[in-house]
Order: structure tokens, then sequence, then C-alpha cells
């Protein structure tokens, strides 16, 4: 049986996938993988705990990967040859700003300066892909709607990605569902939208919906500024829903995990709203098989949907990405950055990605030991 090679598997978003896994009763095989052996293991023996409880038996397993080995990781991918890659490693996950104050927070919240913590293990697990000259597919869950943009101007492409505005096209079908008052199922919302517009700004920014009820269209009738009012008026515009670091993990696990599913089993399905495929910036519709991702946007242009994605990045602090993958911040953000953290960065060229991680890093330490935040 082909096999999904789930990296990062021993961290918060990678443990709700295996779970979410073990409990489907679904033919498959998954090898989780992790820097972390002990928690890498021991999550696998969880996972086959659950399945086993409901009494489903899938092959899952582990192998030890070292991102920054990228020669190590090409072997062991030409050893495993998955169909699918799942990435969900990080230097540093999304949330890592969120445990500082919120006056700090909001100035420093918008994720675009730290892509270095989501682009460098990408960008080596692409490079050890191209090496073995395998046709693997990847499923990128490390800041997509930007990494993924990066890595295609440096012809390295994962499929797509998942979570961020996928997350907010299913709370507008809640939403709507609820307001209509029909079951959920009634709803389908094809969406183009940007993780600075769904997290940063909370839909208060450009950002494209198609409703359907039953087949008939309702776009009309929720303007955009009508579903950014009823999206706080729900809560979701809250900076923290509920306090603590792991916020969204079982939700955006879930949102990946459709999207690999998708690639693994070739469904070519129709799905609503797809992060950053074939490096194209925020979401779209799209169909996904193990062909890859095929974006089919009703009734908008995709030079159309590419522009509002584009505004959505600013929202998240990036001003352009350059054809070299260099990516250009605004000065705002950038007078943050030098503000509140003490880092310096007006561009981000690809190569210098992992030393500003460490540097980023090492300055986030220094805030949380000021605001005596535990980690």
């Amino acid at each position: 049986m082909d096999s999904i090679l789930l990296i990062g598997s021993a961290g918060s978003v990678g443990h709700d996938m295996m779970y979410q896994i073990a409990s489907m009763g679904l033919p498959i095989k998954v090898i989780g993988s992790d820097v972390n052996e002990t928690k890498g293991r021991f999550e696998i023996e969880e996972s086959l705990h659950i399945a086993h409880s409901f009494g489903f038996y899938p092959d899952l397993s582990f192998e030890k990967i070292d991102l920054f080995d990228i020669e190590g990781t090409a072997e062991k991918l030409e050893e495993l040859q998955p169909k699918v890659v799942c990435n969900l490693a990080s230097l540093g996950s999304w949330w890592i700003t969120r445990l500082l104050p919120d006056d700090e927070y909001k100035k420093i919240g918008p994720i675009g300066p730290w892509l270095p913590n989501h682009l460098t293990l990408a960008m080596k697990l692409m490079e050890a892909i191209k090496k073995t000259g395998l046709d693997i597919k990847v499923v990128n869950g490390a800041f997509p709607d930007a990494t993924n943009v990066v890595l295609g101007k440096l012809g390295m492409a994962p499929v797509c990605g998942g979570g961020n505005m996928d997350l907010g096209i299913f709370r507008f079908k809640r939403i709507i569902a609820r307001d209509l008052g029909v079951p959920y199922r009634s709803v389908k919302i094809y969406g183009v939208g940007h993780h600075g517009a769904f997290y940063t700004k909370r839909m208060d920014a450009p950002f494209w919906v198609k409703i359907l009820v039953d087949g008939e269209e309702v776009t009309e009738r929720y303007p955009n500024t009508k579903l950014r009012d009823m999206y706080a008026e729900a809560g979701y515009a809250k900076s923290a829903q509920y306090s603590g670091a792991l916020v969204d993990q079982m939700r955006t696990s879930a949102s990946f995990l459709k999207n690999v599913l998708a690639v693994y089993y070739d469904t070519n399905e129709m799905m609503e709203c797809v992060p950053a495929p074939k490096g194209l910036p925020g979401a779209y519709p799209c169909r996904l098989g193990e062909n890859g991702a095929e974006v089919t946007i009703p009734d908008l242009s995709l030079e159309e949907a590419i522009k509002i994605n584009e505004a959505g990045a600013q929202c998240d602090g990036i001003e352009r990405i350059k054809d070299d993958g260099t990516v250009v911040y605004r000065d705002e953000n950038v007078e943050y950055m030098r503000e509140v953290v003490g880092y310096e960065c007006k561009e981000l060229k690809p190569s210098e990605s992992e030393d500003r991680a460490r540097e980023l890093n090492g300055l986030l330490k220094k805030l949380y030991d000021k605001y005596n935040v535990e980690a």
C-alpha cells in the first residue's frame, strides 16, 4: 500500500492528525516522523491504541527524520518512497507571539516577519525531495500562504497547504446555516482569501466568497461587511478565544488531513478553499488528486483572486515576493519588529532563512524573559 509520510508527527497538529487518522477506519498506511524519536514513537503507540479500541487496524509506524540533514532526509525518502508527504515541521509555531502581552502581540502578531520559522525546514524538505528525483506530492503546513509562494519561485512548490482561510470558510458555513435555520450540510461556500484576512484581520480585509444553500446561490444576502460582523458576533474575531497555546489545532489538523487524503486516494474532489496551491498566495477553490491541485474558481478570474490574496498578504506584513523568492516587508511591520523585538529585516532572501530564524527565536526568548512568559 502507498504511504503517507507525516513529518512533525510529535508536534501538536501532527498529534491531532494521527489521532484523527486512527479513528477513521480507512485502509491507510501512515509513517509518522519527527526529530523527537521518543515522543514520536509514543504518539504512534497512542494512535494504535485509539484505532484498536474502535476495531480499526491501520498500518501506522515511525521513522526518525532530521530535516536539517538534507542528504539523510533524501536517503530516507528513497527508502520509504511515500506517495504523499504532509509537512508540519516548524522552528516556531504560529502562536508563539500570542503568548506576549496583548499590546505587544498586536504590533508583532502579523506572521509575515516570522516566516523564517516556517520556511527554513520546508525548504530543506523540498531540497531533499528534489535530490531524490521522486514524484512525491507535498502538502505543506508551515505558513503555506507565503512559504509555498517562496518555494514556488524556487521551482519547488508543494501541491498545497491547509488551514488558514479554509478554517474561516467552515466557520462561515456554520454561521450561515444557523442564520438560515438549515442543516450544516446544506451550505457550500467557495472561498478566496489569505491568512492575513482570516487570522490577522479577522475577516476585516479583502476576501471573496460564493455561497450556495441547497444549490441556490445566496451570496448577495451576505456581503463581506455583513459576514465580517457576523464573524465577530460569533466570537471569532477575538485575539484569543481561550487561554493556552494549542488553539485551533484539531480543526487545523482536520483541514490539512482532508487535503492529504484527497491526494492520497486520488479523489479529484472539489475543495471549497485550499491554501497556496501551485505556489500561489492565499487560498482558492481547487480540485485535489494525485496529479496535484487544479484551481477552479466559479465566477472569478485567477488574476482577480491573486490580487485579493496579495492584499491579504499585506495584512501579514508582506509587501511582495520577488521572482527570486525574496520577501519584501511593509515598512510599518519592519518598524514594529525593530521596536518590540529588536529585529531588523526589510527583505528576506531564502538563503538567509535559517540564520534569521535563529536570530528571531533568540530575540523572542529575551521577550519571554522580559514578560515572564512560560512557553
